[in-house]
């Protein structure tokens, strides 16, 4: 055998005796839309350093979100805002129930579309003709809004101004849209606004909890971006983003 057809064999061999390295699975986020503005600051201090880090968040409604992990959507990882849906799908399999945890508490705030600030009684005037809020049935902000509402004495005056948005990003919308004149909605996405806070003692907390996907193909990197979630480091990036510790 010639020396140039034994260094080709010999060629061909180290190519075929060493695959090329797999390719890092994509990590998916089911998140809460209160966390579409966060999830970009998440992503990049969790993914700081690494070569490759694909992680994808897709931001919608807890019960929307929930509904599709019910009916086998590819998700790895749950971050809802109502920690009821994470326990109902845990407790349906759904969900790995070890790895169920509280990662934030939710706070509300109220945004005007003069971009002024107003005191929470001028929502019952003609300066708001209709006031956002998000969808009750499908947004624990909703149900928090109108506890907080009914807490202050206006949502019966109230009450018949209000139009819904599917999730607090919709009914951010409504007001950026100039389809309504104030809107009450998660602080998470007021950051940066002249909003003002409604006191926590108001509503019922919005505690908001995680959980792998019992069908992901990735929990190992599932577990690792909840660590991290729940660490100091995510914590702290959640913090400048309004939310309270769980």
């Amino acid at each position: 055998m010639s020396v140039r057809l034994s260094s080709l064999l010999a060629t061909a061999f180290l190519v075929f005796s060493h695959p090329a390295p797999a390719q890092v699975k994509t990590l998916l986020v089911a998140a809460a839309s209160d966390l579409s503005t966060v999830g970009p600051q998440l992503t990049a201090a969790f993914c700081e350093g690494a070569a490759d880090c694909p992680v994808r968040f897709v931001n919608g409604s807890s019960a929307v979100l929930a509904q599709q992990i019910d009916q086998a959507a590819q998700f790895d990882l749950f971050l809802s805002a109502n920690a009821a849906f994470v326990d109902q799908l845990a407790s349906n399999g759904k969900i790995l129930p070890a790895s169920v945890k509280p990662y934030a508490v939710g706070r509300l705030g109220v945004l005007w579309r003069d971009g002024k600030k107003h005191p929470l009684r001028d929502l019952s005037t003609p300066a708001a003709k209709y006031l956002a809020l998000p969808n009750p049935k499908l947004a624990p902000y909703g149900v928090a809004a109108q506890e907080a509402l009914e807490y202050a004495g206006l949502w019966g005056m109230v009450q018949s101004k209000v139009v819904y948005g599917e999730n607090v990003r919709q009914a951010l919308q409504l007001v950026e849209s100039g389809n309504a004149d104030a809107v009450i909605t998660s602080d998470s996405l007021l950051q940066g606004k002249d909003a003002d806070l409604i006191p926590a003692d108001w509503h019922k907390p919005i505690v908001q909890k995680a959980g792998i996907v019992a069908a992901s193909q990735n929990r190992e990197g599932a577990q690792r971006f909840l660590d991290f979630l729940l660490g100091d480091g995510g914590q702290a990036i959640l913090a400048r983003y309004g939310f309270g510790k769980p």
